[in-house]
């Protein structure tokens, strides 16, 4: 569902709906994640109400490309969770955890 959200996201020239789209792609992305970590000990759960924080420290760790290996983007994630935390970084987070649940069912 985000990947035709995104989709049509692209198609629009208003501005304002793509954002919603793209938003409504977030969402849907942050759910099935949240769905797969459910049935995976292996992933991380973490408190997001400690991220509400403005924060500077994102640019000091690269972040691998999407061909990287699922172990690399898990040094990543655990490089990014021993940092402070703040919007920045859950934003990081998140996207890091979309990443290692594409690997892990074979989508990337």
């Amino acid at each position: 569902m985000a990947d035709t959200l995104l989709e049509k996201a692209l198609g629009q020239t208003d501005i304002g709906r793509v954002a919603q789209l793209e938003a409504l792609a977030r969402i849907f992305r942050r759910l099935a994640v949240k769905a797969y970590m459910a049935t995976d000990a292996d992933m991380k759960r973490r408190d997001w109400s400690k991220y509400n924080v403005e924060g500077m420290l994102a640019g000091l760790i690269d972040s691998p490309t999407p061909w990287d290996s699922l172990l690399e983007w898990q040094r990543y994630a655990a490089d990014l969770d021993g940092m402070p935390p703040s919007k920045t970084m859950r934003l990081l987070l998140e996207q890091a955890e979309e990443i290692i649940v594409r690997k892990k069912l074979g989508l990337l």
